[in-house]
């Protein structure tokens, strides 16, 4: 992982994609590695980014950022480095999916011990908006009350998407802890007030584990 201390951190990128299907997956991570190295740490306010994949085969990256200023000359200078280019060469790129959101919460890195990232986007109900005030309010009682509780917690909080759509994203030990705590949302009275603020039909929820 990349992982430095620059204060602040306000911007969370996103990305999911999958390899195309003659690419070794060691290969991936490789140029990963090497895109990593030439370019994204030299990119000013870029603090952290882990390399990521799922049971289902596939990959993610996770950016965490100073302000959406220098997140987006980050993406704006990507596509030019020969390492973005090369790292692209091995995907399927209508798979490429990118989320950029606001941070909702005073973060300033990584946790350090963690292999997990639960990664989870979800919409208000049709004709509501969300209080986002009560929303950090419930986000806050399931730290307090819930998270607190599980020693397999690293790190929790809330991001914004745009105007209706929110994601929840936690760190968490292992892969079996963070699909645990989640689905424990529903026996936890702090859990159910943030399942019962959302459209469940929009739910676009998966768990990650470190790769590099």
């Amino acid at each position: 992982m990349m992982n430095k201390s620059l204060g602040s951190l306000s911007v969370l990128g996103f990305a999911r994609y999958e390899k195309r299907d003659e690419v070794n997956a060691s290969d991936l991570t490789e140029a990963v590695l090497a895109w990593r190295r030439s370019f994204l740490d030299h990119q000013a306010g870029i603090a952290a980014h882990c390399f990521l994949g799922n049971l289902q085969g596939h990959f993610a990256d996770l950016i965490l950022a100073v302000d959406q200023a220098r997140y987006d000359a980050m993406t704006e200078a990507h596509p030019q480095a020969a390492a973005s280019q090369a790292m692209a060469a091995l995907l399927k790129p209508e798979s490429i999916r990118l989320t950029p959101c606001r941070i909702l919460k005073d973060v300033t890195t990584l946790p350090t011990d963690f292999s997990c990232v639960e990664f989870g986007t979800f919409r208000s109900p049709a004709g509501k908006d969300f209080d986002e005030r009560r929303l950090l309010a419930v986000s806050a009682e399931i730290e307090a009350g819930y998270l607190s509780r599980r020693p397999e917690s690293r790190a929790h909080f809330l991001a914004q998407v745009d105007p209706a759509t929110y994601a929840e994203v936690a760190f968490v030990q292992s892969l079996g802890a963070a699909r645990e705590i989640c689905f424990g949302y529903r026996d936890d009275s702090a859990g159910r007030k943030l399942l019962e603020m959302f459209d469940p039909e929009s739910v676009d929820l998966d768990f990650w584990f470190v790769l590099a």
